[in-house]
């Protein structure tokens, strides 16, 4: 299969190890010293997977969308959120060449997807959902440091299984990478979101490991509160996801912090690297779904402000 993956950070230079492994035509977007490198050196991907050394030749480079020529059997955006109107706006130009292509947004946060199909048939977007720790230690060396669970996809608009995307699931199962499609990916998501908005601002703030935020009864009860207040925000405008608020919970601290222990916020790198976070796209969500219905979610809006403000101080 032919794959184009749009972000050449972590999240895609780790996806496409697995792509390259199990011998699909990959191509990178990227741009700058990114770009460079990609092309001089090629990339590593090491960790709890195994130890992936992939060399230029092993994989194409593009840093424009002009460059994108034909199509691809599936286009990944692992850009950061941020990036999303842009990436959309831009693919939108060489839409007759990409009609063919699979979308398949695999970010953080909720309201991605919308965003592509402003401009692509719903039909055409697919949505993962991830909980893997990608760490990149360089433009060319990455390090997956913790895995909690097997990646989902499908198509959040619309209720069914799709086997459009099966390929591409079956692509990264034989590099070695667990993956299954998904007809429920929407309760993925916000069993993501509720996983993400409670540890990674959290961690950003106070600079610790995920499992030391679930060892000290103030961090805590600030983690308890977030999530609370998601599964309000869920009931208020008809999400779900597959436990309840106690059983959540429950998996929260019985598996899924010991399961990423020692894993590091993304927004901590985000703010360390002097980059904005994507906290918009996760507690940001929240706190606008209350304001909907003239909610506020108090603890929601204070992370939100708290990371702004180290945004803001850069």
């Amino acid at each position: 299969m032919k794959i184009l993956i749009v972000g050449s950070g972590a999240v895609g230079l780790g996806l496409a190890a697995f792509l390259i492994n199990s011998r699909n035509r990959v191509t990178l977007f990227a741009r700058n010293d990114s770009e460079r490198l990609l092309k001089q050196n090629g990339f590593n991907v090491s960790g709890i997977f195994g130890n992936f050394e992939h060399k230029p030749n092993n994989f194409e480079t593009i840093s424009s969308y002009t460059d994108i020529t034909d199509g691809y059997d599936y286009i990944l955006i692992t850009a950061k959120t941020l990036a999303n109107r842009e990436i959309a706006k831009n693919l939108s130009t060489i839409k007759n060449t990409i009609q063919l292509s699979k979308i398949v947004v695999i970010q953080n946060g909720w309201g991605n997807s919308e965003i592509y199909g402003e401009y692509f048939s719903k039909e055409q977007i697919y949505t993962a959902r991830i909980i893997t720790g990608f760490f990149r230690k360089s433009y060319t060396d990455i390090e997956i440091t913790v895995h909690a669970d097997t990646m989902f996809v499908g198509n959040i608009f619309k209720k069914e299984l799709s086997t459009n995307v099966k390929p591409l699931s079956d692509a990264l199962n034989e590099g070695g990478f667990d993956c299954s499609i998904s007809e429920d990916v929407d309760k993925h998501l916000w069993a993501k979101m509720l996983y993400n908005c409670a540890l990674n601002p959290l961690g950003a703030v106070l600079n610790v490991e995920y499992g030391k935020l679930s060892e000290n009864e103030y961090s805590k009860n600030i983690m308890n509160r977030i999530i609370d207040e998601i599964y309000e925000a869920m009931e208020l405008n008809g999400f779900s996801t597959f436990l309840d608020k106690n059983e959540y919970k429950e998996v929260f601290y019985k598996k899924l912090i010991p399961s990423t222990y020692s894993h590091k916020s993304s927004m901590l790198q985000d703010l360390i690297n002097k980059r904005k976070t994507e906290i918009d796209s996760l507690n940001g969500i929240v706190v606008e779904l209350g304001r909907k219905h003239n909610k506020n979610f108090y603890y929601n809006s204070f992370i939100v402000d708290t990371i702004k403000a180290k945004e803001s101080m850069l």
